[in-house]
């Protein structure tokens, strides 16, 4: 037991001039966001899109299945750019093989389509399921057979191999300066919480050891739920395909799952269309820190960020990356529980095998540590929205977040609506 604390001390020493470093070199400089383009980007932005639309001259416009027809039907709470309710969840399924016959899936069922044919259902995905279950906003699909308490939502149970997990939208305040974290810093974070935990590895739930997901071209996930996506750019173009049907060079709309051999006549959007929403995107404010002008709430608040820290919320809320000050996440994937699985992703790749391959994809209850900056507005909570509140969504947390959960939950009520306090301080712009 000595010889192994001393192992661990020796590689604490030895390691924290690397973290010294990593931690302290400058960030690359970053251009302007331009103001033209920024312009351009937001018409794109509100633009309500429509099939054979004017702004898609080269593709089909909106869908054939799509789940709204703008980016600020879902982008909108806190303003333009926010988060989105339960209506703007979107429905992911992960169909794991059982046996050596069947083909690995995964995807999304879209919650419209321009026209019958190509309507999606959950029968699409697995004949099992019924094709009368509402797939968006009437139902939380989740493994277990009971909703969060205080939740209306219904359960489903799924046959074999197969889950359905919806997805709530992500507020977009604050990207640019998401997406200007280098991936060093995020490995950073990853060799530290490793070290501080004793080299425990991050397949553990017993502690917060988190991983910093790699996407198939090398580049350290900073967007999505589960840290799929590597860059803001990445981002807008797969969310262009997938949530309007808007096809572009840097991702190709989705094939209906009820008609998958409709073929585009061509791209609906240009390189330059998704740099041009990529800078409006760039261009908008981040989130703040706003203390109350009560007196007793201010107290309340200042009470609560120290209680964040000491029973563990800041090991993976990490209040400040690189010189990105109240983020508080450190942006890396942790294992949750079974409590918060839930596979399925924008695109079909070959699904890896998380446990046999360090640099494999997201494990299902493998989730990004959500920025709370703007938390206060963000309303519901966790990935799929099944928290109707902060402190469900704390008391909601497994996994890795299960120590602070329970932390939490031991507290006297007062220390539980100071830390209440606090988070409601975390508003958007």
């Amino acid at each position: 037991m000595a010889r192994r604390f001393r192992s661990y001390l020796l590689l604490l020493v030895l390691s924290l001039p690397v973290f010294f470093r990593m931690a302290t070199w400058g960030s690359p400089a970053r251009e302007p966001a331009d103001p033209v383009a920024a312009g351009k980007g937001r018409e794109l932005f509100e633009h309500v899109w429509t099939t054979g639309d004017p702004l898609a001259a080269a593709g089909d416009g909106l869908g054939p299945v799509f789940n709204e027809n703008s980016c600020v039907a879902c982008h909108r709470q806190g303003g333009v750019g926010g988060s989105g309710s339960r209506q703007n969840n979107v429905t992911t399924f992960t169909i794991r093989p059982l046996g050596a016959n069947q083909t690995a899936r995964q995807g999304v069922v879209h919650a419209h389509a321009i026209d019958a044919i190509f309507q999606e259902t959950l029968t699409n995905v697995h004949p099992a399921l019924a094709s009368a279950l509402p797939i968006v906003p009437a139902v939380q699909v989740q493994t277990s057979t009971s909703a969060m308490p205080g939740c209306d939502l219904r359960s489903v149970v799924f046959p074999p191999g197969v889950h359905v997990s919806q997805r709530k939208t992500p507020a977009l305040f604050g990207a640019k300066l998401i997406d200007g974290i280098p991936d060093r810093v995020i490995i950073a974070q990853e060799r530290m919480q490793r070290v501080k935990w004793g080299l425990a590895s991050s397949e553990l739930e017993s502690v917060p050891v988190g991983r910093a997901l790699r996407t198939p071209q090398g580049k350290v996930g900073h967007f999505g739920w589960k840290a799929q996506t590597g860059t803001l750019l990445d981002f807008v173009q797969g969310a262009c395909a997938n949530e309007l049907g808007l096809g572009n060079p840097g991702q190709a709309q989705p094939r209906s799952l009820a008609k998958p051999d409709y073929t585009p006549p061509g791209l609906d959007l240009t390189d330059e269309q998704c740099r041009q929403l990529a800078a409006f995107i760039e261009g908008l404010p981040r989130p703040i820190e706003r203390l109350s002008q009560d007196p007793v709430q201010r107290e309340y608040a200042v009470a609560g960020k120290l209680m964040f820290s000491k029973i563990g919320c800041a090991d993976c809320h990490t209040p400040d990356l690189d010189s990105v000050t109240g983020i508080y996440s450190d942006l890396l994937v942790h294992r949750m529980g079974q409590g918060l699985e839930g596979g399925g992703s924008y695109n079909d790749p070959p699904l890896p095998i998380p446990d046999a391959d360090p640099d494999a994809g997201p494990h299902p209850s493998e989730w990004r540590t959500p920025p709370l900056w703007g938390v206060a507005n963000s309303a519901p909570y966790l990935h799929d929205g099944r928290a109707n509140n902060l402190h469900e969504a704390i008391v909601g947390h497994g996994g890795q977040g299960a120590v602070a959960a329970r932390k939490y939950q031991q507290a006297a009520q007062a220390e539980q609506a100071w830390l209440i306090a606090f988070l409601n301080t975390l508003q958007t712009p």
